[in-house]
């Protein structure tokens, strides 16, 4: 972005990227979607995008100027006043909102993967945030995408690999899959799995490259599920993330064949 001058080594930091912004367009402009999402604690860049800086983006009143400076991405939207706050003295986009953009605007997956960290905290409801949007104008941009990502959202989910899993067994067709189940369901000496269907016991379980990647790490799931088979007559399918964030219908078809049906798709939607 043309007119700020900071130092190299800081020039990729989430909030040093935001104060350039704030001094660059000042007070008309917030701060909006991925960096408004970074701001708040979470960060809203798929995995091979982490060591990318990220993107400048502000969100102007309809009416008002719009800055025009090269790096910078400029939005006119709405902005009621309660949704605008104040992070490290940057005016930023409420976590409220800031859920409502990114649910429309980053890829589905991210989108869902964020809404579903925020609720897992505690700090969204997202059956109270849904009916938001119909406070839009017709014919906004996206409105579909981001009332199907509120609506998948699942305060449980744990991780963003867990999100991703979800997402592609819905767009597949397959029934949406209730997550962290108990068994046995009193908890006592039991395991929790990270989604499945109860009537079938069947699960999905994503494996984060943190704590599954050691052979140790390796044993000691697939102990755990034969036990899960033996003892409770469950199954359960690991996928990683190459598998949900893969080119190919791997996960479908695994998918597919646990449940003894036919995805409703022939090539992945995202």
């Amino acid at each position: 972005m043309t007119g700020v001058y900071l130092d190299a080594r800081t020039a990729h930091h989430g909030t040093t990227r935001a104060r350039a912004v704030a001094l660059a367009v000042g007070e008309d402009a917030v701060i909006t979607r991925s960096l408004a999402a970074w701001l708040h604690g979470f960060d809203p860049r798929a995995p091979h995008e982490r060591e990318q800086p990220l993107p400048l983006e502000c969100l102007v009143l309809p009416g008002r100027r719009a800055p025009d400076r090269r790096g910078l991405a400029t939005h006119v939207d709405r902005l009621p006043d309660d949704d605008v706050v104040l992070l490290h003295g940057i005016p930023v986009t409420t976590i409220e909102r800031t859920v409502l953009d990114t649910s429309r605007f980053l890829r589905p997956h991210m989108g869902l993967a964020v809404a579903d960290a925020v609720a897992h905290a505690g700090l969204i409801n997202p059956a109270e945030l849904l009916p938001r949007y119909d406070e839009w104008p017709p014919r906004q941009r996206w409105m579909a995408r981001g009332k199907r990502c509120l609506d998948l959202c699942e305060p449980d989910t744990e991780s963003y690999g867990e999100s991703w899993t979800r997402l592609r067994i819905v767009d597949a067709g397959f029934p949406r899959p209730r997550p962290q189940i108990w068994v046995p369901e009193q908890r006592q000496g039991a395991y929790r799995l990270d989604m499945g269907w109860e009537e079938v016991r069947t699960a999905i379980e994503y494996d984060g490259e943190e704590d599954h990647s050691e052979q140790e790490d390796r044993d000691h799931d697939d102990d755990r599920r034969q036990d899960l088979h033996d003892r409770y007559g469950w199954t359960v399918w690991p996928v990683r993330k190459g598998d949900v964030l893969g080119y190919d219908m791997a996960v479908e078809r695994a998918v597919g064949e646990l449940l003894s049906r036919e995805p409703t798709i022939r090539k992945r939607l995202w």
